[in-house]
């Protein structure tokens, strides 16, 4: 019952002409009531009855309400002052309707405050309940990755401590991933943001060797875990077996969008060069199956690994 009634308050009616109508009405029910309990309490010092409607007005229907309610009422207990047919009376009839006003006056401030106060409230539970929703879904997606990224590291591994270190390893770039989200509130992020993000632990100490070539390309918080993910994946092999495993070689990252017809797509590029041969059928384990499949659940993705004289070469595409 008191959310509702928080609700209610915190809500007003739509319309300027509803909130005054609201308003009018209030001020009928407070006078007839008024007029009800004449026979018993006379008709003296009606404003002191009037107080209350103004104040329910101005909870359930804001200010307009308040102000309209408070004018009819003026009106009203003015005439049923001066219907005693008392002229002495006159000014302790103009005071009160003056005491009348602002008291009125300083109700429906009150009110207005407060009502602005609960409102926050209100929206802030909201948002507290989304961000809930929302850390719920994440952390379940987050779970979901930690899970699959253990499977796969671990699974036919025969060599146990490297294996912990690749996990480790892929753990520390989710982090990473995380930790770029965070400073973004979670909302779209930079493939260049990503990029250096990812690939800071293994840039070469001679420049050049790593590039980064690409224009403003804005990624959604899943591609931007996926493509750090990659990113890391192609990294390591570089450094372990590809262009940075030597002194000769470079890599260079490129990406681009293209839009036709109304759709952008992102084009992803990585390539090496100046690396040394890779073996036939080398790196085809889980780092070849994630570079193929991360970015799957991104709309018409795209993605192939080709192993090359002089490294690998990883194009993805998908669309934003």
């Amino acid at each position: 019952m008191t959310d509702f009634l928080v609700r209610r308050i915190a809500r007003q009616p739509r319309g300027m002409a509803a909130r005054i109508a609201l308003g009018l009405a209030v001020a009928g029910l407070a006078l007839g009531f008024r007029l009800a309990l004449s026979p018993y309490i006379g008709m003296g010092a009606p404003f002191a009855a009037f107080v209350l409607g103004v104040l329910v007005a101005s909870v359930f229907g804001g200010i307009a309400s308040g102000v309209a309610c408070a004018a009819l009422l003026s009106v009203g207990g003015a005439f049923m002052m001066t219907a005693t047919g008392h002229p002495a009376a006159l000014r302790r009839s103009v005071l009160s309707l003056l005491f009348f006003v602002a008291c009125s006056g300083f109700v429906i401030w009150i009110v207005t405050l407060l009502r602005a106060a609960l409102a926050r409230e209100v929206a802030a539970r909201e948002s507290e309940r989304l961000l809930k929703l929302e850390l719920h879904h994440r952390v379940k997606n987050t779970l979901a990755v930690v899970q699959s990224l253990a499977d796969q590291t671990f699974r036919g591994a025969t060599d146990t401590e490297a294996a912990r270190r690749h996990f480790a390893a892929r753990l520390a770039a989710l982090a990473d991933a995380h930790d770029v989200l965070v400073d973004a509130g979670w909302r779209e992020v930079t493939l260049q943001t990503v990029a250096e993000r990812a690939l800071a632990p293994f840039r070469p100490t001679a420049p050049g060797r790593l590039t980064l070539d690409g224009g403003p390309a804005p990624v959604s918080p899943e591609a931007a875990v996926a493509l750090t993910l990659c990113l890391h994946e192609l990294a390591t092999n570089a450094v372990k077996h590809g262009a940075l495993s030597g002194e000769a070689g470079a890599v260079r990252l490129a990406w681009r969008v293209e839009e036709t017809a109304g759709r952008r797509r992102l084009e992803v590029e990585w390539r090496e060069a100046g690396g040394p041969t890779p073996a036939p059928g080398g790196r085809q384990g889980f780092g070849a199956r994630l570079l193929t499949r991360a970015l799957a659940a991104q709309p018409n993705a795209q993605a192939r690994l080709d192993l090359g004289p002089d490294g690998a070469l990883w194009r993805a595409a998908f669309d934003l």
